[in-house]
């Protein structure tokens, strides 16, 4: 890993943060891609105190915001010129409808939206011969997810139903990526991380969420257990392009909906015509 260029968003806590963490002390450049500067500033201080020679940078990237994502892409272009992993960490789970800037369902707008621009503007960064990658991670969830296109800033919310259509998303760009990359020989695969404690859910303004997170932290993996599998594809050479991974490095077959090529294209399509309208898609590229 040594000298190798990574971008992980929503490195400042939880399984980003232990990927960041790993992958800063095997000798990887990290960016750590956060929608808050002061709690990236704050992990990137306490990762340091444990290995004080972590190549470790912090850079605002909200994935609310096609602004801020382009900002941040422009940026890392211009600095950097190459990337050899682009992990897309970063998650929300909102109790409530929200939305985000530019008008999208919040979990769909982040968990999906934000890293399908953020992706598409950086693939000019990577490179096959050097076994590049994008690692997106998803969920167990997607398999009860649904894309309904008829109501894509989901009017009739409910969490679970926001979640798990956001992760589904997550596998199905997964799948498009890797057949439009087969060429380059970049690998694009999606990750379950397994059910882990993170803060995922809880709202840091109010608080809202931390009882119920509480109560089952004893039933669930560690951010550290659930980084290996993130860990373990920046890592290795074995990797099968398009692949879903699980518990650490093993691979899974997927299940309907997400092995649907069609739906796969037609996300992508819809995907590219949202943000497009928004004025974001073909901007200074």
């Amino acid at each position: 890993m040594q000298g190798k260029k990574i971008i992980i968003t929503g490195a400042n806590a939880g399984i980003g943060k232990e990927t960041a963490e790993v992958l800063a002390a095997r000798g990887a450049h990290v960016t750590m891609a956060c929608r808050d500067i002061r709690r990236g500033e704050d992990a990137r201080a306490e990762i340091l105190t444990r290995i004080p020679y972590a190549r470790l940078d912090v850079a605002q990237c909200d994935l609310a915001s096609l602004a801020s994502v382009h900002a941040f892409a422009q940026t890392y272009r211009e600095k950097h010129g190459y990337l050899y992993a682009l992990i897309n960490n970063a998650a929300v789970v909102t109790v409530k409808r929200e939305s985000t800037e530019d008008g999208f369902e919040k979990m769909l707008g982040v968990n999906h939206i934000g890293h399908f621009y953020l992706t598409t503007k950086l693939l000019p960064l990577l490179n096959g011969k050097d076994n590049a990658r994008v690692i997106t991670l998803s969920s167990g969830a997607y398999k009860w997810g649904a894309i309904d296109f008829a109501d894509p800033n989901l009017e009739t919310f409910g969490i679970w139903k926001g979640y798990a259509r956001s992760k589904l998303a997550n596998v199905l760009f997964t799948t498009e990526l890797a057949r439009r990359l087969k060429a380059s020989f970049v690998n694009a695969v999606s990750v379950h991380p397994g059910v882990t404690s993170t803060q995922i859910g809880v709202n840091r303004d109010t608080g809202v969420g931390q009882t119920i997170h509480d109560i089952l932290r004893p039933l669930l993996k560690t951010a550290r257990e659930g980084a290996q599998t993130s860990i373990h594809l920046a890592s290795t050479r074995e990797l099968v392009n398009g692949g879903y991974y699980y518990e650490g490095g093993k691979r899974q077959a997927l299940k309907r909906p997400a092995m649907d090529p069609t739906l796969a294209k037609e996300l992508w399509a819809w995907t590219e015509m949202e943000i497009g309208r928004r004025g974001f898609l073909n901007k200074n590229r």
